[in-house]
């Protein structure tokens, strides 16, 4: 008998446990990112005249969905003076069609908001998903104002200094960023250029500009304005990525430039070296030929060319990759036009790896379309190349600050990133408030535990909502607010973290 009703207690226990197990995957796989929106009320008093601000992050819009139908309507409903968005607008993915199919549904999001909610200006900086120029640019026309590391005069009077800061662009001072990839190495009696790539995966690039006058000075390679670059590259392994850019603005904060490079499609170790636009898009139609078709061997030196024309109204470019123990060939295997209004029509030069393994780089020359040298560096030898930048000419927070209007003594700062680490800096310097996303709140969050993992240098007790940091600044206090998104990151599930928005009341 007692073992009979021992029997009968654990199959309980087992139904009972199967339920909950249903339940909770239920929750997680469709209530929470499909149904469920949260709006979370937050005040900032700020010493200024009030705003009401909704923030929005990591919307990662893949198609049109009932939530951002609900989230449009509450937004408008909140009637805010401003609205800002710390990235990640769209999902990424590598494959061009579901590409396009997401940068439209985003745009239509935009236009949509704007036409709900016509009097308030719509700012935005870029996360991780948007880096291709196609994605920046429709957005922009929807009726996006990107902030590019610089900041604008909002709220009545311009009585606030907003810093939007590009993820695309540029570090955090004190927060755990990775260190620059690119060293000198002898291999095969030479000393070689290399940038041995690893955890934590992120783009890497290293830029020609040799001591500019003023940190906005725009002279020099800055201004190099259609030509030829060559350099050899090599890469170790299938998933390592290389490449070259060129009229790259990077240096000066701006994600605008024109690349061609090799990256590993889903890190399945394929992939060919194309043409890539930052910043802008190629507008030349069907036309156009953005992928060489060459995909380099692992230990096998292969020479890039990119080569650019300035016309009016028109930016033309070309390129063609090919081994570098073989004759050049005669005709280019990729090319595009840029004509719209975005155009990179100047910049300087630069070199770029990510993902796993080593990339080796050699010769990088810069010639004029009239045969002249620009620049003829071996980018190898026993000291390092000289004149070549690691990253942009400061952090993403001093190049915003130095790209900002006049403010009077006093003006309150806000900071909008992507990610939240920069509220380090930020505290330093005295910002009154940081508005941040990245981090999903988890997007997974467990009883008693609360987020598994944030992606954030900050750590996971940092996940979402309000926290305070001590600051030089009439309040002494720097604010952070993370937002926990509406989107979902790798899985499409949320659990114990349901999608949400903020309406945040700035000033006194």
């Amino acid at each position: 008998m007692r073992s009979s009703r021992s029997r009968i207690v654990l199959a309980r226990i087992g139904a009972g446990a199967v339920l909950l197990g249903a339940l909770a995957a239920a929750d997680a796989c469709w209530l929470e990112p499909r149904v469920l929106l949260l709006e979370q009320a937050v005040h900032v008093p700020l010493i200024a005249p009030r705003l009401r601000l909704v923030h929005l992050s990591d919307l990662h819009i893949a198609g049109d969905a009932p939530l951002l139908h609900d989230l449009l309507r509450r937004i408008a409903a909140a009637r805010p003076d401003l609205i800002a968005v710390s990235g990640d607008f769209i999902k990424d993915v590598q494959d061009p069609a579901p590409q396009a199919r997401h940068t439209a549904a985003a745009a239509a999001f935009i236009s949509q908001l704007r036409r709900l909610v016509p009097l308030a200006p719509i700012y935005g900086v870029q996360g991780h998903s948007e880096y291709q120029g196609e994605v920046v640019v429709a957005l922009r026309q929807a009726g996006l104002t990107w902030l590019s590391d610089e900041g604008r005069r909002v709220g009545p009077g311009g009585s606030l200094l907003l810093l939007g800061l590009n993820q695309q662009v540029g570090i955090d001072r004190l927060a755990l960023a990775g260190r620059p990839p690119f060293r000198l190495v002898r291999q095969g009696g030479q000393w070689l250029h290399l940038a041995r790539l690893g955890s934590p995966v992120r783009n890497f690039y290293r830029h020609y500009d040799p001591a500019p006058p003023a940190r906005d000075d725009a002279s020099g390679p800055l201004a190099w304005s259609g030509y030829d670059a060559v350099c050899d590259a090599r890469i170790d392994r299938e998933t390592a990525g290389a490449g070259i850019e060129v009229h790259s603005r990077y240096v000066l904060g701006e994600d605008r430039m024109i690349r061609l490079r090799r990256m590993s499609r889903e890190d399945d170790g394929t992939g060919t070296f194309s043409l890539l636009v930052h910043g802008s898009a190629f507008t030349g139609g069907a036309a156009d030929r953005l992928d060489t078709g060459v995909e380099p061997r692992p230990g096998r030196w292969y020479r890039l060319r990119l080569r650019t024309r300035v016309e009016p109204g028109v930016v033309k470019v070309a390129a063609r990759v090919w081994p570098v123990a073989e004759a050049e060939p005669q005709a280019w295997q990729a090319w595009a036009e840029d004509r719209s209004a975005d155009r990179v029509t100047a910049g300087t030069v630069g070199m770029w790896g990510w993902g796993g393994g080593t990339v080796l780089y050699r010769n990088m020359q810069v010639i004029d379309p009239a045969g002249t040298p620009l620049l003829a560096d071996p980018v190898s030898g026993p000291r390092r190349p000289r004149g070549w930048r690691d990253e942009a000419r400061g952090t993403r927070l001093e190049l915003a600050l130095a790209r900002s209007p006049a403010v009077p003594p006093g003006t309150p700062r806000l900071v909008l990133s992507h990610t939240p680490d920069v509220v380090l800096e930020a505290s330093q310097r005295g910002i009154e408030a940081v508005l941040a996303g990245h981090t999903h709140g988890g997007q997974v969050r467990l009883p008693f535990v609360g987020a598994i993992t944030t992606r954030s240098s900050l750590g996971p007790y940092y996940d979402l909502g309000s926290f305070d940091f001590a600051a030089p600044n009439q309040r002494g206090i720097t604010t952070l607010f993370i937002n926990a998104g509406v989107g979902t990151s790798l899985l499409p599930i949320r659990f114990l973290c349901p999608p949400r928005f903020a309406v945040i009341e700035l000033g006194r």
